[in-house]
């Protein structure tokens, strides 16, 4: 195949958005299906509070897990992006993260014998966390893919800075509408659809990985 952008893919901002748009649609689903989020650490320890408030036991679990689950794929993510920077990584990671949602939807449509939602949420979880972690630019700006939180408080500052020629407001502010358009996608579908509409995220993450092997690595300067 030929590559069409010959740049950093970490720097890609359209790619990155589609993750952003993943990430949105990921949670929102989770929080549909299993009442509990995989995206990030915030809402998942507020609503551990309250499951413990109200002595919700297999709630409480399912939402320690996704913490767990979420805070080890960042560590991965992290720990492969500062070890590992050739694109044929960046399409790995991408492949495993399609690889484990593969394995959800096996398990809960021809193996439910072996599915169960604690092992679901923490493949999620794994997954998401693998994609914050290593998925963290677009262009210059810092960005999570899983959440929205920090990017609108960058989002916000930037706008009120003002620098000119600073085009970070504008991927920010593309970063965070694209992941609610993702959120409000996978919730429309979820309340609907179930874990049918979850599967969704399987054809978005093929899309990442097709969009990837239109990138090739930039072209490094000769040493001086």
């Amino acid at each position: 195949m030929i590559p069409l952008f010959k740049f950093e893919p970490q720097s890609h901002i359209p790619f990155v958005l589609l993750l952003t748009f993943i990430g949105g649609f990921v949670d929102a689903c989770s929080f549909v299906i299993f009442e509990v989020f995989t995206g990030h650490l915030t809402g998942n320890s507020i609503l551990s509070m309250i499951y413990l408030a109200k002595m919700d036991i297999s709630m409480l679990l399912l939402s320690v897990i996704s913490i767990l689950g979420f805070f080890v794929g960042t560590f991965f993510g992290s720990w492969v992006r500062l070890k590992h920077s050739a694109l044929v990584v960046y399409r790995f990671v991408l492949g495993l993260v399609f690889l484990i949602f593969s394995c959800v939807f096996l398990l809960y449509f021809f193996a439910q014998t072996f599915y169960s939602p604690d092992l679901a949420i923490f493949m999620i979880s794994f997954s998401m966390g693998i994609q914050n972690g290593y998925f963290n630019k677009a262009g210059t700006v810092d960005v999570h893919s899983t959440y929205v939180t920090g990017m609108t408080t960058s989002c916000i500052n930037a706008f009120l800075k003002n620098i000119p020629g600073d085009d970070s407001k504008k991927v920010l502010l593309l970063a965070v509408l694209s992941f609610i358009s993702g959120g409000l996608a996978g919730g429309i579908l979820s309340v609907n659809y179930h874990f049918i509409a979850f599967s969704v995220v399987l054809i978005l993450l093929a899309c990442a990985f097709f969009y990837s092997l239109t990138l090739c690595d930039a072209p490094r300067k000769n040493p001086q």
